[in-house]
């Protein structure tokens, strides 16, 4: 009985020690050269909530609406000499539920066919892009993963009409080719 023990320990200590780490989502260095590839997107999702403010400072929500992307066909270019080029189409779905009403849900097939610069920043772990022609992938976005399978950015805003308020997120996981 011994002589089985021994050996069913020996072959567990084998096993463990001979595993590898074959984990591919050690953080890398945010660095154009490290960023440089051909990815697409695996994942987009977003949130907005639209609120009015009364002229006694009460805030009122109006709506808010989530974002889904899905069957993706968009292809991301990332260069290392700073430039990028993104295009494709996917299906963005959003519902949108007034306060007080039922949601309604739009769905609709964009196009994205954009390129230009991006310039990294390693310490506020963003990434500003500058297009040249088209609208998808425009300024600032923390980079929230970067790894040698994923590249995910997230970008929160805020834009005042008046006494209306829109704050959206978006979510963006791209995935390495």
């Amino acid at each position: 009985m011994k002589n089985y023990k021994f050996v069913l320990l020996l072959f567990l200590s084998t096993f463990l020690v001979s595993c590898g780490d074959d984990n591919n989502d050690t953080p890398l260095l945010l660095s154009n050269a490290n960023l440089a590839g051909t990815y697409t997107i695996g994942n987009l999702t977003g949130e907005e909530k639209e609120t009015a403010t009364s002229s006694t400072g009460a805030v009122v929500d109006l709506a808010t609406s989530t974002i889904v992307g899905d069957t993706f066909q968009v292809d991301l270019l990332i260069n290392a000499n700073g430039t990028y080029s993104i295009s494709g189409l996917y299906r963005e779905v959003k519902n949108t539920t007034p306060n007080g009403g039922s949601t309604t849900e739009t769905t609709s097939i964009l196009t994205t066919d954009t390129n230009g610069t991006y310039q990294l920043n390693g310490i506020n772990n963003t990434i500003t892009f500058t297009a040249i022609n088209g609208d998808f992938l425009v300024d600032t976005y923390n980079v929230i993963n970067f790894n040698n399978t994923i590249f995910s950015i997230n970008q929160e805003d805020i834009e005042t009409s008046g006494s209306n308020t829109i704050t959206s997120s978006v979510t963006i996981d791209f995935v390495r080719d």
